[in-house]
């Protein structure tokens, strides 16, 4: 993967931090979330800011961004010069532009990189259970074709496959768990039709078969989710957007001590936060309840 040599190489200087900030929005870009690469959401997401982040007070991301585009400058001016695929950060703007120096296939390698990692296993027959049923409703689920009564009215809730811009094990596998977590307490919500994003998938595709199927008229939200670890506390972010304004209808932070035995518990209780404040009392989707529907589990269109 041309990203990881990048990463990797010893020539290319760049901080452990500004490293994040490249996998980051490489990583955000090819699967289809350009849209999102923002200040906040890298001030948020990379660098441990909260949701109260104002990109006109704090500059931290405009100068690591300054930085980034020099360390891919000279890198790519020196030892990089004859690598495969370029990357560089435009002036003015975070999302990352590839040019191909090399034969196509590495470059249609990089482009079609699927994210899906191997599944933790899980020890004992309480979790083997769990995982079983987090499993059944962690693949994506399209709503019963056949039900079009409530198909104007009812909100849908697309989740998107939990992200990590570190190059961290214990991080891609909370990340990977999150999902099922996820999934189980959202899942247990009547008040909207969930649909959910594999690895491999662009969120955009989704969306858009979404907007199809149930119309324009019918109110989408994306749920976009991040883990990260510093030291031995584990930072999930999580935002609430409106699919058709891009408008962030909630964002929002839950921080966990990390213990590598009580993984499960960790992202148990971070889900149940999330879910609490989209459907709990005054939470973002608390509006829908009255107008609960059940989603169905048919994969088929």
């Amino acid at each position: 993967m041309v990203l990881d040599a990048l990463l990797q190489s010893p020539d290319f200087r760049a901080s452990d931090r500004n490293r994040r900030f490249l996998r980051f929005v490489v990583e955000e870009t090819l699967a289809g979330r350009a849209d999102r690469i923002k200040a906040f959401t890298i001030a948020v997401d990379v660098f441990g800011r909260d949701a109260s982040f104002d990109a006109t007070v704090d500059p931290i991301v405009r100068i690591a961004a300054g930085q980034l585009r020099k360390s891919l400058r000279d890198y790519y001016a020196g030892p990089g010069k004859t690598d495969p695929v370029h990357i560089s950060i435009p002036l003015g703007a975070y999302v990352p532009v590839f040019e191909r120096r090399g034969p196509r296939n590495m470059f249609v390698a990089l482009a079609s990189r699927h994210f899906s990692r191997s599944r933790s296993l899980m020890v004992g027959a309480g979790l083997v259970a769990t995982l079983g049923l987090a499993l059944s409703v962690a693949t994506p689920f399209w709503l019963d074709p056949a039900n079009h009564a409530n198909r104007k009215a009812a909100p849908v809730l697309v989740l998107d496959t939990a992200r990590t811009s570190q190059a961290n094990a214990s991080a891609s596998q909370l990340a990977e768990m999150l999902n099922d977590a996820l999934w189980l307490n959202v899942g247990r919500e009547r008040a909207v039709r969930s649909v959910g994003v594999r690895p491999h998938e662009k969120l955009e595709t989704v969306v858009s078969r979404i907007r199809a199927m149930f119309g324009a008229e019918s109110d989408v939200y994306e749920l976009l989710t991040s883990v990260q670890i510093e030291g031995d506390e584990v930072r999930i972010y999580w935002h609430l957007l409106d699919s058709a304004s891009r408008e962030v209808q909630a964002s929002s932070l839950v921080k966990e001590t990390f213990q590598p035995a009580g993984k499960a518990a960790l992202v148990e209780t971070a889900a149940a936060t999330v879910a609490a404040a989209l459907f709990g009392y005054e939470g973002a989707l608390a509006q829908y309840q009255t107008d609960a529907t059940v989603a169905s589990h048919n994969t088929e269109n």
